[in-house]
């Protein structure tokens, strides 16, 4: 009962008041299924019947001024019967629309609040964990609602069935039960194991998942090294250890299905065997009993099956309470509403005495000043772990200084909100992001300015973008799917749509994160012409490694261990001759 009370406020704060209407309706049906079975004994007795159930039933018909007749009887039963299945058809109808409800429900919200996450805490968190949640477990707690009314239905069952022969025979139920007891507490101590092996069952699957998926992520690696045999011997470690705890599943539900139903029966036969064959009573009245025994037997047998399909998901049921936690505790800190402010970019970003340390205690920028103007070109160069990165993650928010402070004009960057800053960012990086979609919905996100296809306005940014060309070479045109990450097209392709999708957004700051790094020298060239011709109309931002990309720049950052060593033109720093004039020559040797 605790656990069936802990259920219930579990899925009470997921689908709310719906949950008392499904009640209601198992009340209902449960209440007409009760009187329509009452009516069998009477009808089998006759009209000379002298159950306690006729007498009843005598006096009810007798106050609304009707015979007791076998007529009235079934007309009673139908009607009683009609009404039973009107309530269990809403009942289901009702279970089914919670359960979709709550299945798209439930991924939205939580994958609203993956995206609420602190950036430093995602990236603690592990791929298949997430995949495993949303994809797999959040399935699982659905179903878990599906098993939780059907639960809740046979307990009501169970009660009606047992109702009416302790309103014939109170003692005889009271002899059922103490006989019954030691059975209650076999079944109980199951339900314990059961609820035990389903959060290991969670937890074994989230951890082949994470295998199995960071495994597709290294295919190349692992195929062309012949590492993946180490990966097979990991992924067959944990099957074998879900196999074995789903097979204990398996035992434990084949016992409490089919294990105890002779040992009920037995009972039932030697008390009825007891009433009617020694003391000699009225057998039709026993039978009667014995068919609502059975079926109360039945009825209880079937709430241990779906609380035991029910326990069987109590793992899922913990992933989500766990990673709503989680979630919930691990949100990006932002400003309340009426104390947000806008990011003016079109005043310059500052950086005063920045300062960053992850957790763990390694220092990667420290005493960081530096300014970029507004619609001006900078660039950040420096060797791979100087802190370029990091910058970038602090420009866009991800991360915030551990000492020192940003701002944009004199705002500082804890009082604007996130959400509205970044939207006037736009970010190009080394790994495009190309979705498996068309070209036009690459380009807009799937959301269009206007009612509509904006047609005219993905023609533009293709335009600025240098992209119309190749775009009209395809037989679909804008409708022309793009395939995983985008292998369909040229990487140069690729990162002419990125760029697309920014201007298509009117992005006020145009960050380029090592976004020519992976291209051949000519194409790097064609993507490098395109980003000069945003010059002076936005913020363009570059991190670069090749430095004949940032040569145009007006300003360049030069970064070493994390602090900013060098700054100027391109032809200030190769005239001091040190640290940016080595790199160069380093690069050109």
């Amino acid at each position: 009962m605790k656990q069936i009370a802990g259920l219930l406020k579990f899925f009470y704060d997921l689908v709310g008041n719906r949950l008392f209407l499904l009640f209601s309706l198992m009340i209902c049906a449960t209440g007409f299924q009760g009187l329509s079975v009452g009516l069998f004994l009477p009808i089998l007795q006759g009209e000379n019947g002298d159950s306690r159930i006729s007498r009843a039933i005598k006096g009810i018909l007798g106050l609304m001024g009707l015979e007791y007749t076998l007529l009235s009887l079934l007309i009673l039963l139908v009607g009683f019967f009609t009404l039973r299945s009107i309530f269990l058809v809403g009942q289901s109808a009702l279970v089914g629309k919670i359960m979709s409800d709550l299945l798209v429900g439930l991924r939205c919200r939580i994958a609203e609040k993956i995206f609420g996450l602190d950036y430093q805490a995602f990236l603690k968190k592990s791929s298949g964990y997430l995949n495993n949640a949303i994809i797999v477990e959040f399935h699982n707690v659905v179903f878990s609602f599906k098993m939780f009314s059907s639960l809740l239905v046979t307990i009501l069952f169970a009660i009606m069935y047992v109702s009416i022969p302790l309103f014939l025979k109170p003692v005889l139920i009271l002899v059922l039960a103490g006989v019954g007891f030691p059975l209650f507490l076999v079944i109980k101590k199951i339900n314990i194991m059961t609820k035990d092996n389903s959060v290991r069952l969670s937890a074994h699957s989230a951890r082949l998942q994470k295998i199995l998926i960071q495994s597709l992520n290294y295919f190349k690696y692992l195929k062309a090294t012949s590492e993946y045999q180490k990966v097979l011997r990991q992924i067959v470690s944990q099957s074998r250890k879900l196999g074995r705890i789903q097979f204990r599943q398996q035992l434990l539900g084949a016992i409490t299905e089919d294990g105890f139903e002779p040992v009920v029966v037995m009972i039932l036969a030697g008390v009825i065997f007891y009433y009617v064959g020694f003391k000699g009573q009225d057998i039709i009245e026993h039978i009667f009993l014995l068919f609502l025994l059975l079926n109360a037997m039945k009825m209880m047998l079937s709430v241990q099956t779906n609380l035991r399909k029910l326990l069987n998901t109590w793992g899922s049921i913990e992933v989500l309470k766990t990673l709503e936690a989680e979630l919930e505790g691990s949100k990006e800190k932002s400003p309340e509403a009426g104390a947000a402010y806008d990011a003016p970019f079109d005043k310059p970003i500052r950086f005063e005495n920045v300062g960053f340390s992850f957790s763990s205690g390694a220092q990667i920028l420290r005493n960081v000043n530096m300014e970029i103007p507004p619609n001006s070109t900078v660039a950040f160069v420096g060797e791979s772990g100087a802190g370029k990165t990091t910058i970038i993650n602090m420009l866009t928010g991800l991360l915030r200084p551990t000492t020192g402070a940003i701002y944009a004009g004199d705002t500082p960057y804890g009082d604007i909100d996130m959400r509205r800053m970044r939207k006037q960012i736009g970010y190009i990086t080394q790994e495009n992001v190309i979705f498996n979609d068309t070209i036009y919905n690459n380009v807009t996100m799937w959301e269009s300015k206007g009612a509509g296809r904006d047609m005219e306005g993905v023609e533009a940014v293709a335009g600025k973008a240098h992209m119309a060309e190749f775009i009209r070479g395809l037989e679909n045109g804008y409708d022309s799917v793009l395939g995983e990450g985008g292998i369909n097209i040229s990487g140069g392709q690729r990162q002419r749509i990125c760029i697309a999708r920014e201007l298509y957004k009117d992005a006020k700051v145009l960050i380029f994160d090592e976004a020519t790094s992976a291209l051949d020298t000519k194409t790097e060239k064609e993507i490098q012409k395109n980003i000069e011709e945003f010059k002076g109309q936005k913020t363009i931002i570059i991190v670069a490694h090749r430095l004949s990309t940032v040569r145009n720049s007006d300003r360049i950052f030069v970064l070493k261990d994390g602090a900013v060593v060098e700054e100027g033109s391109y032809e200030d720093l190769c005239n001091l001759n040190e640290e940016f004039k080595s790199m160069i020559v380093q690069q050109n040797s």
